[in-house]
Formats: C-alpha cells, sequence, structure tokens
C-alpha cells in the first residue's frame, strides 16, 4: 500500500513580468516550513498569466525550469507549476511536474481561457498525462481546466482507478470565487479522488483580483485544510493512503459509472 502524501501548497502574490523577484519570494515563503513529498505553485508563478506580448523569454522559461529542478533537489520534494514555455516556436502554458530523481514529467493546458487573449498567443494542449510519483497516480489540470468533468473523468477499469489525486494550478479571479470552490468539490466527489487546488493571490495589471482559496479537499468532498482568503500564504497537510482506499470501498461508486 501506498505511504501517506505529505503537500506544500504555495499560494504567492506574484509580479507581473519580474522572474527572479516571484522565485525569491517563494523561497523565503518556503522558509522553516515542514519537510513534504510535493510542493505545490500557482499557474504561471513566476511570471504572472501573461497574455499578451510581453511573453517570457525562452532563456526565461529554460531558467525557471532550472529553478524548479534546483529547488527539488534541495528540498527532497517534488516540484509543480505552470510555466510559459516556447516549444518548437509555439508556446504552451505547460504545468511541469519536476522530481528530486531528476525526472521532468509535463501537461499543456488543454482549455484556453476564452474571456482572455490567452489563445491568441498559446496552443492548446492535446494530451493528458497522469503522473506517477510514490505510488500515487496524479492527473494534473490548469484553471479552466476546472470547468471541464469530463476531459479529467476518472475511468475506473479491472479494480483500479486511473488516478488518486487531481492537482489544479490556477490564476483564479476572486469575482467568480464561489464556482471554484463549487467545482473543486465536484471534482474531488465525482472523481472520488483527492483535490489539491494552488490558486495565486494579488491584483494583476488589469486590476484583477485573486484571492487565493488554495485548499486540499478529500474524496468525500469534505475540504481537508484552506487557505485564509487574500493572504499570500503556504499551507501544509498530508493525503491519507488508508482513507483514499476507506472511501473507496465504502462508497463504490466507479463500478456504475458511464
Amino acid at each position: 500500500m501506498k505511504n501517506n502524501l505529505h503537500i506544500t501548497i504555495v499560494s504567492n502574490s506574484i509580479t507581473w513580468d519580474c522572474v527572479q523577484f516571484n522565485l525569491e519570494k517563494i523561497e523565503h515563503q518556503l522558509e522553516g516550513q515542514e519537510p513534504s513529498d510535493l510542493i505545490v505553485l500557482p499557474e504561471m508563478f513566476a511570471t504572472g498569466f501573461i497574455v499578451d506580448d510581453s511573453l517570457p523569454s525562452p532563456t526565461d522559461s529554460a531558467r525557471i525550469l532550472e529553478w524548479m529542478q534546483q529547488l527539488s533537489q534541495k528540498s527532497g520534494a517534488a516540484v509543480t507549476g505552470s510555466v510559459a514555455v516556447c516549444d518548437n516556436d509555439l508556446w504552451y502554458n505547460r504545468l511541469y511536474f519536476v522530481t528530486p530523481e531528476g525526472g521532468i514529467m509535463h501537461y499543456d493546458k488543454r482549455h484556453l481561457f476564452p474571456l482572455s487573449p490567452e489563445a491568441q498567443f498559446y496552443q492548446p494542449g492535446t494530451e493528458l498525462p497522469i503522473f506517477e510519483y510514490k505510488d500515487w497516480r496524479i492527473c494534473p489540470q490548469i484553471c479552466y481546466d476546472l470547468r471541464f468533468p469530463k476531459f479529467c473523468r476518472n475511468e475506473y477499469a479491472n479494480g483500479e482507478y486511473k488516478y488518486d489525486i487531481l492537482i489544479y494550478v490556477a490564476n483564479w479571479p476572486a469575482a467568480r470565487a464561489e464556482t471554484w470552490n463549487t467545482l473543486l468539490r465536484a471534482r474531488a466527489i465525482e472523481n472520488q479522488s483527492y483535490v489539491i487546488a494552488c490558486n495565486c493571490v494579488g491584483e494583476d495589471p488589469r486590476k484583477c483580483f485573486y484571492q487565493g482559496d488554495s485548499q486540499i479537499v478529500d474524496p468525500s468532498g469534505s475540504i481537508h485544510i484552506k487557505q485564509d482568503a487574500g493572504k499570500h500564504s503556504v499551507i501544509q497537510s498530508q493525503l491519507s493512503a488508508t482513507e483514499l482506499e476507506r472511501i473507496r470501498r465504502v462508497f463504490p461508486f466507479a463500478k456504475d459509472a458511464d
């Protein structure tokens, strides 16, 4: 049986297009925190949700990934969060999942937000990988993906679930916080999985306000731990493998899925 997984969620206040400043701020937030297995950072945590001609340079994108690798090796934890990346002359909103052993996995955001120019600058991803880490199966998602339950449906076959954890990294505005909180619980309940959600805080250059509401939801839909709204903070907890198995055993609803 898998061991419990210790989680650190960092909700940082992003200073737009200031890579080094944002990375140093995250390092400062992590000082003195308990060791963990996984550190989760928001969508475009080092630059902000840039959807205009001020896209970061490929050098900056590479520097952010290198920083994630260094943080992973130093902390002994996997590190995940999204980065604007240019790949073969095309831009992607790419979630990296970096492990202390040097592994690099990624997922490119599938659903590009239509109320912003995101689709003018980025390509949609075409695949949904499942990451395996410390015997846990992890389904990566980015922000707007949260609204599409079919896309992340947790398949059940031969007595096995496709994944155990849904991770959402986001720049989700405070004006739609109720939607964020409601859908996170829905995704946990319908997929009988843990949901780890990491959102930024603060205000962007477009005067859009973010209040965080980062949280962990357990497979029954109960809030396991949640950030105080509006405060850049670090929250830590652990996912119980025993509780995950218990809920799935006592409520075997996946067997009846369409």
